[in-house]
């Protein structure tokens, strides 16, 4: 069983090997890891939840479920985009599950399950011909090391996942936040969802 613990030792590894300009080498595919682990507190990050990861992108990030934001085991997954209506997602079960999904193409374009279902996992489904070098490279190197297979996306999956887990999360309601208390990034997030909202129901 793959844990997080196993990701941070990988991590180090990627930063001895190539040393301080890791990042001339490898792209990390969005799972940039956070360490140590936090509650990434955007306005839709589940306040039962444990940030691991984000993919470097528009605030998406992924954290495993937690008892009472206290125990930290090694799933459920839940990944939060709030940039999306479909604000949060629960894409595993266990770490292990989670890394396998990005055996082909990585983790950060995994995000686009809130826009486009269908797509995403049709795009999960095989290697893509545009991946970049520095990509490649880092894919091969954690498959190698972390012994990782493939596991395809499905929605009958995801459904099981939503079904088995969603009522889990803790969510504020949008009538609770202190939007003083929000920081630059996160103020533009919110400002934008309520733009899109007003956009759709003017249409």
């Amino acid at each position: 069983m793959i844990g997080i613990k196993d990701f941070w030792r990988f991590d180090e590894l990627i930063k001895k090997r190539f040393g301080k300009k890791w990042f001339n080498h490898v792209d990390y595919c969005g799972l940039i890891p956070i360490r140590p682990l936090e509650n990434y507190n955007y306005f839709c990050t589940p306040k039962n939840s444990m940030t691991f990861a984000t993919t470097g992108g528009e605030g998406v990030h992924f954290g495993f479920i937690t008892e009472g934001n206290s125990e930290i085991n090694d799933g459920p997954i839940v990944m939060t985009v709030p940039m999306s209506n479909k604000n949060n997602i629960i894409v595993a079960e266990s770490f292990e599950e989670f890394l396998s999904l990005g055996y082909h193409v990585g983790w950060f374009a995994i995000e686009q399950l809130s826009y486009d279902e269908g797509d995403t996992i049709k795009y999960y489904s095989k290697p893509d011909s545009e991946t970049t070098d520095k990509e490649r490279l880092f894919l091969e190197i954690i498959r190698d090391e972390l012994k990782i297979k493939f596991e395809p996306l499905s929605k009958d999956r995801l459904v099981e996942l939503h079904d088995k887990y969603f009522n889990q999360l803790e969510i504020n309601e949008l009538t609770e936040f202190n939007y003083n208390l929000l920081n630059p990034e996160q103020k533009k997030m919110v400002k934008n969802f309520f733009e899109q909202n007003e956009n759709k129901n003017m249409r």
